[in-house]
């Protein structure tokens, strides 16, 4: 807070030297000095449009956004305004936009089109910058009840997105393995099979043999050591984009999307049937549901690999896959 109100005191310092040091300079002259050292204060950028011109006409504080002049943006920005009225907002969309947003772009347009001032948030760019994560506020300016110009605001929320992010990714993952948790898992398996519907992908139940007599043998420490030796294991055999979770104590859950190659990932699961660690080791048991045979949706394709795993247990047969089981 110190620092911040130093850094602010600062700025308006230089705004009032100026006033001191250049007597000679018009009110509007001062003004934008004044607006200058406001925007870089705040950290924002302001621009015009002439809406019916199809013209910006005014970008400042690009530069603390994009790192880009205004008189840059501009100069990049005026060849679109004589484009017919579609081809121009797509223009500035793929100039100023993440093509990801382009949607959110288009509703922003109608908003302003239809005289109501809207907030949004966006990838933007300009020039040759990177995309960064903004705010953006615009109000349209009315003459006789027609939006005749725009004015807005962006504002860089990149760290805020960031620190989001990380934020929403540590509430999904099992903090004592490093897998996804119970709740994020089944969310995102649910969410890539409604994505991906005509992919074939394999649900995987997996716990480990025995793991209340272990734990009760050698204790807890011993038995968590185990735990994550089984999830080091999982995370060294399957894809980054596969969906590895702790289900629950002892028990893990592993979706692998669009597999095309089952004896192949029968070797994978191979691999998890002994895991061996430097003190201790121990062998898993596994279950697998194959999406759309075994089942079209989360709770029918889970019921299938929970008897598959089952069978797994009773059988002493590592790896049952359901399909194989008698109907």
């Amino acid at each position: 807070m110190v620092e911040s109100s130093a850094k602010i005191k600062t700025e308006y310092d230089m705004m009032f030297e100026t006033e001191r040091t250049a007597p000679g300079l018009s009110e509007a002259e001062l003004y934008q000095q004044r607006l200058k050292v406001a925007l870089k204060a705040a950290k924002i950028c302001v621009f015009e449009v002439e809406l019916q011109k199809q013209l910006y006409t005014f970008f400042a504080n690009s530069e603390d956004i994009f790192g880009v002049t205004g008189d840059r943006i501009l100069a990049d920005v005026t060849p679109f305004s004589k484009l017919p009225a579609d081809d121009y907002r797509r223009a500035v969309s793929e100039y100023f936009s993440h093509p990801d947003d382009f949607e959110t772009i288009g509703r922003a347009f109608q908003s302003v089109f239809q005289g109501k001032p809207t907030t949004y948030e966006a990838r933007m760019r300009a020039g040759d910058s990177g995309y960064i994560w903004c705010k953006i506020d615009v109000s349209p300016v009315m003459e006789d009840g027609v939006p005749v110009k725009m004015i807005g605001v962006i504002t860089n929320i990149e760290e805020q997105k960031t620190k989001m992010g990380n934020l929403m990714q540590a509430a999904k993952l099992d903090v004592f393995t490093g897998l996804y948790n119970k709740v994020a898992s089944i969310e995102m398996v649910k969410e890539a099979m409604r994505q991906n519907p005509w992919r074939r992908h394999a649900l995987i139940l997996m716990d480990i043999d025995n793991f209340k007599d272990f734990n009760d043998t050698h204790g807890h420490t011993a038995g968590d050591a185990v735990i994550r030796l089984v999830a080091d294991s999982i995370k060294r055999c399957f894809r980054s984009t596969d969906i590895a979770g702790r289900y629950g104590g002892d028990e893990f859950m592993i979706f692998v999307e669009d597999f095309h190659d089952f004896e192949g990932l029968i070797r994978r699961l191979q691999q998890m049937v002994h895991c061996t660690g430097e003190k201790f080791c121990c062998t898993t048991s596994m279950g697998v549901a194959v999406f759309p045979e075994d089942g079209n949706h989360f709770d029918q394709l889970f019921q299938k690999a929970d008897t598959a795993l089952y069978h797994s247990k009773l059988n002493r047969a590592a790896i049952t896959c359901f399909a194989s089981l008698d109907q």
